[in-house]
């Protein structure tokens, strides 16, 4: 397959060299999910100030890009190599914040999912050669997710960004899923 180079400044988010399929996939699942996510609750953000708008619409393709960003090779590769660079990466996933600043009303809940998630995802970061990180991963990502879900708390376009938004930080990024460089067998014996 083709791989291109990235440019240093885009290193965080889709790591040195890239394939051409996963940076395609990407764009395309973070620009056609975000449109397809704004136009069907236009209703719900239309009423805001034009930035407000903006600033929405940029939270919308970074959550949405983010999920298949960090599930590629390459952004796993350049985490794996700069582990403190994960631990910071994780930390300044913000992005719930800001939607709690635009939808005032929501902003507890939106504080809620921010330290959930972030506490989810270094607690999986620490885990990073455990056997079970991935199932670990899941269990919390899918827990959250649904807890969200049932609670009927929000409107459906944050009911969809902070669902998308935990599974990118806590499963998709968190998890080390190229991990090739310890034997499981042998890591599960010696934490048990």
């Amino acid at each position: 397959m083709k791989t291109l180079k990235v440019p240093a400044i885009l290193h965080e988010f889709f790591g040195k060299k890239i394939f051409l399929l996963d940076l395609c996939l990407t764009l395309l699942f973070g620009i056609g999910m975000s449109a397809l996510i704004l136009i069907v609750t236009h209703s719900q953000w239309l009423g805001l100030d034009v930035w407000k708008r903006v600033l929405l619409a940029i939270l919308a393709f970074d959550i949405t890009g983010g999920v298949l960003a960090n599930f590629t090779s390459s952004t796993n590769q350049h985490y794996q190599q700069n582990a403190r660079a994960r631990l910071i990466f994780i930390s300044i996933h913000l992005q719930p914040v800001a939607l709690g600043i635009l939808f005032f009303p929501y902003i507890w809940v939106c504080f809620s999912v921010w330290g959930y998630t972030i506490t989810a995802a270094l607690l999986i970061n620490h885990l990073v050669k455990h056997p079970g990180q991935r199932t670990i991963a899941a269990f919390l990502a899918t827990s959250g997710i649904c807890i969200l879900l049932l609670s009927h708390l929000l409107p459906t376009l944050l009911s969809c960004l902070l669902c998308l938004y935990m599974f990118k930080v806590v499963f998709a990024f968190a998890v080390d899923h190229d991990n090739n460089n310890c034997d499981q067998t042998q890591v599960y014996k010696s934490r048990f």
